[in-house]
């Protein structure tokens, strides 16, 4: 019984879509890109986030040591560091330090000549042999820093801080632009099912006379914005896979500094989610136009 009186109900929510293909349509391909929209900024913003995380985490950490630090101090640390494993190290001699300085500054070079003794500390040279996050290279170079004889440590502080900016901003860019598509997809759903619950006011009417209740009379609306919202977000998901098929693939190729950042892949569990989001959308739409028709 309960069975059938759900087949009936959807039934009519079909037959509803069908009596309104232009309304219908509307709202269908409005939650369509609205999905869309939102999944590709989001996918984006993940995929700029990677990028980012990727970047800050091959800034390489230099140990500047203690001017009086000896050559077995240094060494000895040098050691200690490599001990650990997770570092790739490289000890780098005043001498070098001094020949690297005289090769940076090319022509100009010669002027160092001149100098009475080297002003260049002794410095170890870090790279994590794995990524690491802003967080955590930040934790790292903090523990490096209390180590004997280390006077400085440099790893690009002020570059990660603009990248942790960079990625605040994108994330409240894709949230703002995420509610803005989201709030336009139930405002069209609740204009189309406002149209259809017009259309039909004074069957409504008769049924809220003979005894329907409030529920029997909103379900075969929110079936339609329900519907409605399935199928905007099955075209969503359609256009999706057709971007991450044919469009992420020659990005790819041309964007070269993107290189070793995987490009977003819509599972079918995302896909899903995706769907009953759509269904989500729809319904609160409809609940909204319907809920208004009642009171009045």
């Amino acid at each position: 019984m309960i069975g059938h009186v759900a087949w009936r109900l959807f039934r009519r929510a079909l037959v509803n879509l069908w009596r309104a293909p232009m309304p219908s349509l509307v709202a269908v391909l409005t939650i369509a890109i609205a999905l869309f929209l939102g999944a590709a900024f989001v996918a984006a913003l993940d995929a700029a986030q990677l990028l980012l995380r990727g970047w800050g985490a091959e800034a390489s950490i230099t140990l500047y040591l203690a001017p009086d630090a000896t050559e077995a101090q240094a060494g000895a640390l040098v050691d200690e560091l490599r001990r650990e494993g997770t570092l790739e190290v490289v000890y780098v001699t005043r001498d070098e330090a001094l020949s690297r300085l005289r090769q940076e500054l090319g022509d100009l070079g010669s002027t160092l000549d001149g100098l009475a003794r080297n002003p260049l500390p002794p410095s170890i040279e870090l790279r994590p042999r794995a990524r690491l996050s802003v967080d955590a290279l930040r934790a790292l170079a903090a523990r490096l820093s209390k180590l004997p004889n280390v006077a400085e440590v440099d790893y690009g502080r002020e570059w990660l801080d603009r990248l942790e900016q960079l990625a605040r901003a994108l994330r409240a860019a894709g949230l703002g632009a995420t509610l803005l598509v989201l709030g336009a997809a139930i405002l069209v759903v609740a204009n189309t099912i406002r149209l259809a619950v017009y259309a039909r006011r004074d069957e409504i009417e008769i049924m809220k006379l003979v005894g329907a209740t409030d529920g029997y009379v909103r379900l075969p609306f929110l079936l339609e914005g329900a519907l409605q919202g399935m199928a905007g977000a099955g075209l969503a998901v359609l256009a999706l896979l057709g971007v991450e098929k044919w469009l992420l693939p020659q990005a790819a190729a041309a964007f070269s500094f993107a290189a070793g950042v995987a490009g977003p892949v819509l599972h079918a569990p995302e896909a899903m989610a995706l769907v009953a989001f759509g269904a989500a959308v729809g319904l609160v739409g409809s609940w909204l136009s319907v809920a208004r028709f009642l009171r009045t």
